[in-house]
């Protein structure tokens, strides 16, 4: 029996089963809509997606390239849009100088460590507000406002160390606005002079610093009794104080190149200095300008006139009961009449010094002040004091951990004990009997001193000790006087921080 067939072409208008669309594994492709939801939970899933996609705003190419582009670019493009084309070009010229003083330093620097201007959100920010505000006042004339703006924008970069160069650049550009405030009397040109020159003090530009300082102090002078700081000092005074630490600073740097015109400079300046402590009626600070002006002299050999400067400190130091003052003063005063000669002076002034930082307890100046004592008592023939002396300053150095300072007065301290003792030793030797023959080989043995026992007196004159060296005749003393005034500092009384090495050479 045959087998039977299926028609053929039986609907020509149906499609092939291997022609229809398969739909995927997953599920439908087509969205939700109210024509296919067939059920409760689709028609929710609609209407949630629908409500989330009328809440998203229309993102237009402006709103997408805020997400795109970096702070700094958005800022820029907003201050053009806005027409803060001054603050575009300064802000862009900040950063431009950032980024090349930091491309010069090199990546081995310090600078490359620092986060940069541009990165930082906050500064961009505060720096829109008062730059823009600046900008603006600057439009209508109105210059008071726009230092103001200026000033405070410096105040905020002042929190910061790594900031001082916008601190410089903004104080800077204050002054340029000061300049052209005519209703003030030239105040703010002042405030501006005197912070400009501050931020040369900090960066070591001492001559600019001078510069400023003293058109500061121009102003000021005209004005002495109406411009008062928030501190309530008058702007003189504060500029006669502010030159005061500026001249010191100058003159100070230029006393230590050893040059013959820097050193006419050096004295002119400080006294520059002392003339500006004067008019500021600060006798403390006038104490310390006499200081440093009598102690320049010194360096420099004019004797008298160093001490009429040094005097001037020692008698404010005592109006003010400044006891670290009078000791420093008692000090420098000993140390040149160590170098004119007079030893009397000297030891005079230096028994005050230890006297004072003995009540005071400033250990370190009581080391300084025995030694001293002690080099000039040994110069002088009075071996006792200097042995007491030295053994102060060698127990106290020891006392405080100073190597350097502790092996230093170990060999005054042993010096001055075989100056006390030669005399008697020589003694000994003159006399020669069996008793002193003894007395010195034990000493030679053992180091045992016994030349303070009486030596029998079997030899005429054995009891009288021989001084070594021996005094010189009245005469000569008036002579090797005058010759001390001309010669160079004792080399027994030293400054402190040297170390003492240079009395121990000489001895």
């Amino acid at each position: 029996m045959a087998a039977t067939l299926p028609p053929i072409n039986k609907n020509r208008n149906a499609v092939p089963s291997y022609g229809k669309p398969r739909p995927p594994p997953g599920g439908r492709l087509e969205p939700i809509s109210p024509a296919n939801a067939k059920g409760r939970r689709d028609r929710l899933a609609m209407e949630k997606s629908t409500a989330l996609r009328n809440q998203m705003p229309i993102l237009k190419k402006k709103d997408i390239a805020k997400f795109r582009n970096s702070y700094k670019h958005n800022l820029c493009l907003d201050m053009l849009t806005e027409g803060f084309h001054l603050f575009f070009c300064e802000l862009v010229n900040l950063i431009r100088q950032q980024m090349e003083k930091r491309e010069a330093a090199g990546p081995e620097s310090f600078l490359w460590t620092k986060p940069v201007l541009q990165d930082q959100t906050e500064k961009l920010d505060m720096m829109k507000v008062h730059l823009t505000e600046a900008e603006a006042a600057n439009r209508i004339g109105d210059f008071a406002k726009e230092y103001k703006a200026r000033y405070d924008l410096a105040q905020f970069f002042k929190a910061s160390e790594d900031d001082q160069w916008l601190v410089d650049h903004f104080f800077t550009t204050c002054l340029n606005v000061a300049s052209k405030v005519e209703t003030d009397g030239g105040k703010m040109q002042a405030e501006g002079h005197c912070n400009v020159g501050l931020c040369h003090q900090n960066n070591g530009l001492y001559g600019e610093a001078a510069k400023h300082f003293e058109a500061y102090h121009k102003l000021a002078s005209e004005n002495k009794e109406d411009w008062i700081t928030s501190s309530g000092v008058s702007y003189y005074t504060d500029s006669c104080i502010k030159l005061y630490h500026i001249y010191t600073i100058i003159g100070t740097e230029l006393g230590r190149t050893g040059e013959e015109e820097d050193a006419e400079a050096s004295l002119e300046t400080l006294t520059k200095a002392l003339e500006m402590a004067k008019c500021s009626l600060d006798k403390k600070l006038e104490g310390e300008s006499s200081y440093t002006l009598g102690m320049a002299y010194q360096k420099h050999n004019q004797l008298d006139t160093a001490l009429t400067h040094l005097f001037n400190f020692y008698e404010s130091c005592q109006g003010d009961s400044n006891s670290e003052g009078i000791g420093r003063a008692c000090d420098a005063i000993a140390k040149i009449y160590a170098r004119q000669g007079n030893k009397e002076k000297s030891v005079e002034f230096l028994k005050r010094f230890v006297e004072l930082t003995e009540k005071t307890g400033l250990e370190k100046e009581y080391c300084l002040a025995c030694h001293n004592l002690g080099n000039v008592c040994n110069s002088v023939g009075t071996y006792d004091e200097a042995t007491e002396y030295f053994s102060k300053a060698y127990n106290i150095s020891r006392a405080l951990g100073d190597p350097d300072s502790t092996n230093v007065n170990r060999v005054q301290y042993g010096i001055a004990m075989a100056h006390r003792m030669m005399g008697k030793f020589a003694n000994h030797v003159v006399v020669g009997d069996k008793t002193c023959m003894s007395r010195l080989v034990e000493w030679k043995s053992v180091r045992t001193d016994e030349f303070n026992k009486p030596i029998p007196d079997t030899v005429p004159g054995a009891a009288q000790h021989v001084m070594i060296p021996p005094p010189p005749p009245a005469e000569e003393k008036e002579e090797s006087k005058e010759e001390a005034v001309e010669d160079s500092e004792d080399p027994g009384v030293r400054e402190e921080g040297d170390g003492q090495t240079e009395g121990a050479a000489e001895s």
